[in-house]
């Protein structure tokens, strides 16, 4: 007599095509981002391979991929493309008497540091002195709603640096420099100091009168 047939369980619940069904809906995840990542731009691809790298431990080969491809100045550092200022310190004046438990031993060792906005910029060190002359100039975003402010500080090795002063620009004041481009002098709190900046737009001709207001002796380098 014939046996009856007997069905294989996973063929009786339809097992296969289940898996069929989960293949293709694991496909139509996976290829989207298959494409994603053929049609990604190369330094994006290179910053994601560089994440999962440091995630799963790998810092060193992170490192590496971003020293190869040097996003740091490609495309982490893009070029600010809105309104600029030219920031300039010039100088400060300490009082001396005022100023002279700072450093104990010796005169202050100052710095400055400049807030606009979310940019910060700091000025070099100009050591054991009542009188720095920094002669530092940067150029950073001008931001014409917010003002400008100064801190000037003493400069420790073995202890965190002490503010000897501040002083701060509102927008007139910044607007009205940039205008005459003539310096100002602003004073670091009451018998403190003061100390002498100046604000200017960046020049859009380096032929332009007064591109060169601090060195106008200079002969100009297409000068006959």
């Amino acid at each position: 007599h014939p046996q009856p047939s007997r069905k294989h369980p996973c063929r009786s619940l339809g097992i296969p095509a289940l898996l069929r069904n989960n293949e293709d809906a694991m496909l139509a995840v996976i290829i989207p981002v298959i494409e994603r990542i053929v049609n990604m731009k190369a330094y994006t691809l290179v910053l994601i391979v560089a994440i999962v790298a440091v995630a799963t431990g790998y810092a060193d080969a992170a490192m590496n991929i971003f020293n190869l491809v040097n996003l740091k100045e490609i495309w982490l550092q893009r070029p600010y493309t809105g309104p600029e200022v030219v920031v300039e310190i010039i100088g400060v004046d300490l009082n001396r008497r005022a100023n002279r438990f700072f450093d104990r031993w010796s005169n202050p060792d100052v710095y400055v540091t400049i807030e606009h906005f979310e940019t910060e910029r700091k000025t070099q060190i100009e050591g054991n002195t009542y009188q720095p002359r920094f002669l530092w100039k940067t150029k950073m975003p001008h931001y014409k709603t917010y003002g400008m402010r100064f801190v000037v500080y003493d400069a420790n090795v073995l202890k965190d640096d002490e503010v000897v002063g501040r002083a701060f620009i509102d927008t007139d004041q910044i607007a009205d420099m940039m205008k005459t481009m003539e310096p100002g002098l602003l004073s670091l709190g009451e018998n403190i100091g003061v100390m002498k900046v100046a604000v200017t737009a960046p020049p859009t001709d380096l032929r332009e009168k007064g591109t060169f207001p601090l060195t106008s002796t200079v002969k100009r380098l297409d000068a006959p």
